[in-house]
């Protein structure tokens, strides 16, 4: 009986040590790859997505690779002009899946700083990725954003309305 539970406590120790080391390197994931996007820097973010990406706003646009991610990146942050935006993750939880990948699905909320110090809020929204271990680290090969409205066609129409 003594062997089976030190076995057993060996092989719970194991799994959450390697549970925390996933933990942080996603933690240090979003900690590169958000303010990336923060700072325009469009090519370097990116970078953080797979060749073959899949990066999509549920009830909106979806984008499939790389340049196709960074036109869409380059056309979307324009709307915000000279204004800071922030993005906010929260209650991360990393689901590693059978293909090895790991599922991550966080809130979040994006802050918008005017250049008079003025903030305002997107609305919240979900965000859900699939990060593959790469030879370059982790990066996303999907990822998808559910903003917390009833209707995300009529969100998305009045902000093309709005930023033309």
């Amino acid at each position: 009986m003594s062997q089976t539970l030190q076995h057993s406590e060996q092989h719970t120790g194991q799994h959450t040590e390697q549970h925390t080391d996933l933990s942080s390197e996603i933690a240090a994931y979003y900690a590169h790859q958000m303010p990336l996007l923060e700072g325009r820097d469009f090519e370097a973010f990116v970078q953080t997505f797979t060749e073959d990406c899949f990066f999509g706003y549920e009830g909106a646009w979806q984008l499939r690779s790389r340049p196709a991610l960074l036109e869409g990146v380059r056309a979307n942050i324009s709307r915000y002009g000279t204004s800071t935006i922030r993005h906010w993750f929260e209650n991360r939880r990393a689901e590693p899946q059978p293909d090895g990948s790991t599922r991550v699905t966080a809130t979040c909320l994006v802050s918008v700083t005017d250049e008079n110090g003025d903030v305002t809020f997107e609305p919240s929204c979900v965000v859900t990725d699939e990060l593959v271990r790469t030879g370059e680290g982790l990066r996303a090969r999907s990822r998808v954003i559910r903003h917390d409205v009833p209707d995300p066609g009529r969100y998305y129409a009045r902000l093309a309305a709005q930023h033309g």
